[in-house]
């Protein structure tokens, strides 16, 4: 059970204070107060009530509003851990309960205290079906919590297991039970904390106005962090349309861009050279996932046609690379390429094969009876329709690619264009025939949610008794070596089954004024301890 101790981080998050003017009286360099940050959003974040938020953006908010006991890092070593609301945590010796110990004085921005009381009040909220938290999971490894005393709880998992994804399900921002005790839990999703929230972190939501802009200022009593924000305000504002987006970002109008498109990466660079890009590799893997309960998918000599007909290398080539560079690269599914033995290696992508493609469709009994250029079976279009989200460019144009693809082995590929709200929705509740999308890079390897056939987001309704033996088997591993064996092998058999033909591993980048210094980023938060941005007194702008 000892081999995640490398993994924890006993630093402290708080922010180092200006140093000290030098010798000769000169000031020295450092952190100063002031100016802002005006970062722009796809789309609203929806609301920040870490418990059924409904975006991964959302999360970047409710970090810094309300942490969980620790926040989530990556680092070369992988995954870890690092303090927020708790300051320290102990395993036991078997292996089966963490204890937490919370920072002394911590209170919400109203002056309430925030105590352990509060942390066993959103873990109920959790395990409650009525509250339909996007966690509701995580409650089914959690015997029992206990409160030691104000500052002190323990949580009881139902055995020991593997302490990563262990210690993953008591991550989630904590509530207010002050605020929250009466509410109703049913309809918590939609409750007004949910757009004016109580904070506990470095910032605090000053204001917000629906579709139009998110305002967070320093929080001054948050007991997260050894002192406020150096920065005095967020501005996120909600701006649909990548080409406005992008305009803000060239015109000064925003400072920070989240996504970058890559042809527009050399003008970025040739006629702004005030913008720091940043990339983060293999960040996020897209694929194109068949519904395994439609008629046409639930057939595997289908789903494989499909993958054999499709040319992820062309998609890279037209959409991810420019001036020599690729900002993608080849895929096998859901674990990065960077997370060392937790990936296979030795799992390779069929090559594209039109003409296997065709023989595949062919032995389903699909044929072109009528000369059309459509293939048929018993007068019906081998029509599949192809749901994809409003908001990135680029996922049109990669729709397109695979539509041109497909239509070369006689597949019509319908595409429907859904606004985000929609398309989670549908893709939640498995209403889709394909769907073109992505999982993001979650160094917390547990494939459980994604291919177990009870899993959260196995969208494409897959079920495996293996698979599941294997998932399950993953989450109790007590070794590194074992967790990791299991993950390559769950691989395997998901790649077999060709529910998903994955696309590609690709790059993120963004772009941020130059004038920001000690900026943070990751696969979890493009926000990451934005309390300790800061920018120069010349540069300020604000």
């Amino acid at each position: 059970m000892r081999w995640l101790a490398l993994l924890l981080i006993a630093a402290c998050t708080g922010s180092p204070e200006p140093p000290p003017p030098t010798p000769d009286g000169a000031p020295a360099t450092g952190p100063v107060a002031g100016d802002t940050l005006v970062v722009a959003l796809p789309f609203d974040p929806g609301n920040l009530n870490p418990l059924v938020a409904p975006y991964a953006m959302s999360g970047y908010f409710i970090d810094l509003t309300q942490p969980g006991l620790v926040l989530r890092a990556v680092t070369d070593a992988g995954l870890e851990y690092e303090p927020a609301l708790a300051e320290s945590w102990t395993w036991s010796e078997a292996g089966d309960a963490l204890t937490y110990t919370l920072r002394e004085g911590l209170t919400w921005n109203d002056n309430t205290p925030l105590t352990t009381a509060d942390v066993a009040f959103t873990y109920a909220l959790i395990a409650d079906p009525a509250v339909a938290s996007n966690w509701h999971d995580d409650s089914n490894y959690i015997d029992a919590i206990e409160i030691v005393d104000d500052r002190t709880v323990t949580f009881r998992f139902t055995g020991p297991g593997n302490p990563l994804l262990l210690q993953g399900y008591t991550i989630r921002g904590i509530l207010p039970q002050h605020l929250l005790a009466d509410a109703d839990r049913a309809t918590l999703r939609g409750h007004p904390y949910s757009r004016a929230p109580a904070s506990s972190g470095p910032w605090q939501v000053s204001s917000w106005s629906a579709e139009e802009k998110l305002v967070l200022t320093p929080n001054p009593g948050s007991g997260v962090s050894e002192r406020p924000p150096w920065l005095e305000r967020i501005v996120a504002r909600v701006i649909p349309e990548y080409a406005t987006r992008l305009i803000e970002l060239e015109n000064g109008g925003i400072d920070y861009l989240l996504t970058v498109e890559v042809p527009d990466v050399p003008k970025l660079k040739r006629d702004h050279p005030r913008l720091a890009l940043r990339v983060q590799p293999a960040d996020g893997m897209w694929y194109a996932g068949w519904n395994t309960r439609d008629p046409v998918f639930s057939d595997p000599r289908v789903r494989e046609a499909m993958t054999l007909a499709i040319n992820p290398q062309q998609i890279i080539d037209d959409h991810y690379t420019v001036e020599g560079t690729a900002y993608a690269r080849p895929c096998v599914g859901t674990i990065a390429p960077t997370l060392g033995d937790w990936f296979a290696s030795d799992l390779k992508p069929l090559a594209p094969d039109p003409a296997a493609a065709r023989a595949r469709l062919a032995e389903a009994g699909w044929a072109d009876a009528d000369a059309d250029g459509v293939l048929d079976r018993d007068g019906q279009p081998l029509t599949v329709s192809m749901m994809i989200q409003s908001g990135t460019p680029r996922v049109k144009k990669v729709a397109i690619t695979l539509q041109a693809q497909l239509k070369a082995v006689g597949v019509d590929l319908q595409i429907r264009t859904l606004e985000p709200n929609l398309f989670s929705q549908r893709a939640r509740e498995h209403d889709f025939q394909a769907i073109l999308w992505a999982f993001g890079n979650n160094p917390k390897v547990d494939p459980y949610i994604q291919w177990h056939s009870k899993g959260q987001y196995n969208w494409m309704q897959l079920s495996d008794p293996e698979i599941d033996r294997l998932a399950e088997a993953l989450k109790a591993a007590t070794t590194l070596e074992e967790a990791q064996a299991n993950a390559r092998e769950i691989q395997r058999l998901v790649y077999a089954h060709h529910a998903a033909t994955f696309l590609l591993w690709e790059d993120s980048i963004s772009a941020i004024d130059g004038r920001f210094q000690d900026v943070e980023t990751d696969t979890f938060n493009a926000l990451r301890h934005a309390e300790r941005w800061w920018v120069p007194a010349g540069q300020q702008k604000y």
